[in-house]
C-alpha cells in the first residue's frame, strides 16, 4: 500500500489493528467496494453511445455482436443505462458509508477504552507530569486518528487502487499511446508526497500539542473558577486561554500552509498531465487513430484516474496528519506501568491485617528520598498513627502500602507476606483507604457511599454514613440519599465530603484501614463522633491513619513520629508527653493553637 511508504507507517499499522476484531465488516467494505468500483467503471460508456451511435449514426457493436437498434432505442439504452448505473451505485456506496461509519465508531471505542485502562494503570508520577485536559484531549479527539488510518488510510488506498488497476485496464484497450501519456504525472507525486509528507506529521503534532495545552488551560480555569472570581483574575486567566489558543492558531496556520503546499503541488501535476493528454489526444483523433466518443470516454477515465491518484496524494497527507496525533496516543499506549503484578503473584485471601515496613527507602525523584531506612510493625486490630511535620513522608507510606508505588529499597508486608508477591487485585481488596483529598462523582450520595461496594444495600450505605458522622447532614437535604452532588462534590461543604469518603471507607469492611486526614475538614463534635467510631472498630480491624490533628492520634493504640522520613518516637500519647520529645512539642504547638485569645484589654485614656 501507498501509505506505508510514508513516515511513520509504524504507528499506522498499529492503529490499523484495531480493526482485526471486526474483520466479518471489513470485508463486506471491500466487497462493496469492488462492486462501487466496477460501476464507476462503466459510467462513461453511455457517452460513448450518445456520440458516437445516436448522434453519429454508426452501429453499436458488443464485442463481435451488432446491435441493429435504431437511434431511439440506442439512446433509451444509453439513458437507461445510465440511471442504472448511477442508481445502483448509489445504493452500493451507501451501504458502503454505513458498514464503515459502524466499524470507525467501535475502533474509536476500543482505541479510547485502550487508553483509558492504560491510564489508570501508569505511574502516579505520569499523571504528576501531565495536565489532565491535554490527557483528555488525546482521549476525545487524538483517538479519531484510528478513524482517518482506517478509512482514508487503508480503505482509501485499496479504492484508489482497484479504481486504477481497472482504468489502466480499460484505457489501455482504448489507447496505449494516451494511457503512458496519463500516467506520466506519477513519478512527479511520489516525489511530492515523499517531500511533504514528514512535514505534515510534524505540523499535525504540534498543532495537537498546542490544542491540547489550550484544552488544559481551560479544564484547570474551570475547575477553580471559584478561585478566580474571588481573587478577581478573570481578566488574567481569559488572557492566558487567548495566548493558549494563539499558540494553536499559529500551528494551525502552519499546518495549512504545508498543506497547502502539498496541495498546490498536486494540483499542478495533474494540470500537467491533462493538458498533455489534450495535445496528444486531439492529434489522435485527428489522424483518425480515436473517434471523437473513444476520446471522451478516454477523457471521463482520465478524470476519474486522477481522482485516486489525487485522493492517494491526500491520504499521504491525512494519514500523516493523523499520525501526529497518534503519536500522543502511543506516547501512552507505551509508557511503562511502574506497578504491575509479578509473575506467579497468588491472589491473597481474607487477611489478619498485620502491617510491616522493614528498612523502607523510597522517594519521587532520584536521589531525593521521601522515607529512608524506615521500618515498624502493626498488629491485626491494632489502631496506629502516624504524626509529623508536613512532607515528612506519611501519605506516602500509606501509597505504598496500597503499592501505588514500589520502594527502592525495603519491603512492605501484610500477614507476614511481601506485598509485591501478591496479586494488586487481591491486595488492594485487603484494604480501603480514605484520601486526603476527598475525591466524589457526580452521582447521588449513596452511589458515592458504594463507590467500592456496589452491591451494597441501602441498610448498609446508611450503616456507614451513620459510623461516619454524615446520615444527619444527608436526611436534612432534599432528596436524602439520592441527592446528587456535582462534579467532584462541588454542592457540598468540605466537612461534608470528608464524611461520605469514610463512609465509602467504611463500607468495604476490608480487614486495613488507611485513613489519610480523615478528621481534618471536620468540627469537634464530628471528629469526636468519628473517632468513636474508629475506636470501636479497632480489634476488628488494622487501622493505619496520618493525623496533623493530635486528637485522632491521641486515640490511638501507638503513635509513630515521622520526621524527615525517619521514624523518630514511638509509643502512646501519654508515653511520649512524658517523654518531652518531638511529639509532645507539637502536642503543646496545638494546645496554644486552641487555646481561646484573650480578651483585649480596654485601651488606656488619653493623656490630658
Amino acid at each position: 500500500m501507498a501509505a506505508l511508504a510514508f513516515p511513520g507507517w509504524r504507528f499506522y499499522l498499529r492503529l490499523l489493528r484495531y480493526a482485526r476484531p471486526y474483520r466479518g465488516a471489513v470485508a463486506l467494505q471491500l466487497g462493496l467496494m469492488l462492486l462501487a468500483t466496477g460501476f464507476g467503471l462503466l459510467k462513461p460508456w453511455p457517452l460513448k453511445i450518445l456520440v458516437d451511435n445516436v448522434a453519429g449514426g454508426a452501429p453499436l457493436a458488443l464485442g463481435p455482436w451488432r446491435l441493429a437498434w435504431g437511434p431511439a432505442g440506442l439512446l433509451a439504452l444509453a439513458c437507461g443505462g445510465y440511471l442504472a448505473i448511477h442508481a445502483l451505485e448509489s445504493l452500493v456506496q451507501f451501504g458502503s458509508t454505513m458498514t464503515s461509519t459502524s466499524t470507525c465508531a467501535r475502533m474509536i471505542r476500543d482505541l479510547r477504552a485502550d487508553l483509558l485502562a492504560r491510564l489508570q494503570l501508569l505511574p502516579l508520577g505520569f499523571h504528576d507530569d501531565h495536565r489532565v485536559g491535554d490527557l483528555v484531549h488525546r482521549l476525545t479527539y487524538n483517538a479519531s486518528a484510528v478513524e482517518t488510518a482506517f478509512q482514508s488510510g487503508f480503505m482509501g488506498t485499496i479504492k484508489s487502487s482497484l479504481t486504477l488497476v481497472g482504468m489502466f485496464v480499460v484505457m489501455m484497450a482504448l489507447s496505449p499511446l494516451l494511457t503512458v501519456v496519463a500516467l506520466a504525472v506519477v513519478p512527479p507525486l511520489i516525489v511530492c508526497i515523499r517531500w511533504y509528507a514528514r512535514r505534515v506529521q510534524t505540523d499535525s503534532r504540534r498543532h495537537q500539542d498546542q490544542e491540547g495545552a489550550a484544552a488544559s488551560r481551560a479544564q484547570e480555569t474551570l475547575s477553580a473558577v471559584r478561585l478566580v472570581r474571588a481573587f478577581q483574575q478573570e481578566s488574567r486567566e481569559l488572557g492566558d486561554y487567548r495566548a493558549a489558543c494563539e499558540r494553536g492558531v499559529q500551528s494551525r496556520r502552519r499546518m495549512t500552509w504545508t498543506q497547502g503546499g502539498f496541495g498546490l503541488c498536486i494540483a499542478l501535476t495533474l494540470a500537467l498531465g491533462t493538458t498533455l493528454l489534450f495535445w496528444v489526444g486531439l492529434g489522435q483523433v485527428r489522424g483518425g487513430a480515436l473517434t471523437i466518443g473513444q476520446f471522451l470516454v478516454f477523457n471521463a477515465y482520465l478524470a476519474m484516474l486522477y481522482a485516486p491518484l489525487s485522493v492517494l496524494s491526500y491520504t499521504a497527507s491525512s494519514v500523516q496528519s493523523a499520525l501526529g496525533g497518534g503519536a500522543r496516543l502511543f506516547e501512552i499506549l507505551d509508557a511503562e506501568a511502574d506497578v504491575l503484578d509479578r509473575p506467579g503473584a497468588r491472589r491473597l485471601a481474607r487477611a489478619r491485617g498485620a502491617l510491616a515496613a522493614e528498612g523502607v527507602a523510597f522517594g519521587y525523584a532520584p536521589g531525593r528520598p521521601v522515607l529512608q531506612d524506615l521500618s515498624f510493625a502493626v498488629e491485626p486490630g491494632e489502631m496506629v498513627a502516624l504524626v509529623g511535620e508536613t512532607g515528612g513522608g506519611k501519605s506516602t507510606l500509606l501509597h505504598l502500602f496500597l503499592r501505588f508505588y514500589d520502594p527502592w529499597r525495603g519491603a512492605l508486608s501484610l500477614d507476614g507476606s511481601d506485598l509485591r508477591e501478591a496479586t494488586l487485585a487481591s491486595l488492594r481488596a485487603q484494604m480501603s483507604f480514605l484520601p486526603q483529598e476527598s475525591p466524589l462523582f457526580s452521582g447521588s450520595i449513596a452511589e458515592n457511599i458504594a463507590y467500592g461496594s456496589p452491591a451494597a444495600t441501602p441498610e448498609a450505605i446508611e450503616a456507614a454514613a451513620e459510623g461516619a458522622a454524615a446520615d444527619a447532614f444527608i436526611r436534612e437535604l432534599p432528596e436524602g440519599y439520592g441527592t446528587l452532588v456535582g462534579e467532584r462534590g462541588v454542592r457540598l461543604s468540605v466537612g461534608q465530603r470528608q464524611r461520605l469518603c469514610l463512609a465509602r471507607a467504611l463500607l468495604r469492611q476490608t480487614p486495613v484501614l488507611l485513613l489519610d486526614e480523615p478528621t481534618s475538614a471536620l468540627d469537634a463534635e464530628t471528629e469526636r463522633h468519628v473517632l468513636e467510631t474508629l475506636e470501636r472498630l479497632r480489634g476488628g480491624r488494622t487501622i493505619l491513619l496520618a493525623a496533623h490533628r493530635l486528637a485522632a492520634a491521641r486515640r490511638a493504640d501507638r503513635i509513630l513520629v515521622v520526621a524527615r522520613g525517619e521514624i523518630v518516637e514511638a509509643g502512646r500519647h501519654e508515653a511520649l508527653i512524658a517523654r518531652g520529645g518531638p511529639y509532645a512539642r507539637l502536642w503543646r504547638a496545638q494546645a496554644v493553637e486552641a487555646r481561646p485569645t484573650p480578651a483585649t484589654e480596654a485601651p488606656c485614656a488619653s493623656p490630658k
